[in-house]
């Protein structure tokens, strides 16, 4: 993939979006996606906020990949605003 705003070009990755490349058999393809997840999720790649109330977090969601931690929503209220800016 392209960026269309950056023209810098990304891979698409994450077990729960990614199941396989169509080029490659299905071990090599599990091999490769396992490499490069460990590779993107490496610590000089990882960044992880400490939530404060108040406090505003924005990614682009073409360029990182990005999951949510676990939350104890019984314990805590998550509240989530998401904005889309083209």
């Amino acid at each position: 993939m392209t960026h269309p705003a950056t023209g810098a070009r990304s891979l698409l990755l994450g077990s729960m979006v990614i199941s396989g490349i169509t080029t490659l058999a299905e071990k090599e393809s599990r091999a490769l996606l396992e490499e490069l997840l460990e590779h993107t999720t490496s610590a000089p790649y990882v960044y992880s906020h400490r939530w404060k109330q108040g406090d505003l977090v924005v990614w682009d969601n073409l360029a990182a990949l990005h999951t949510a931690s676990p939350c104890d929503s019984s314990r805590h209220r998550r509240l989530l605003y998401r904005a889309a800016v083209r």
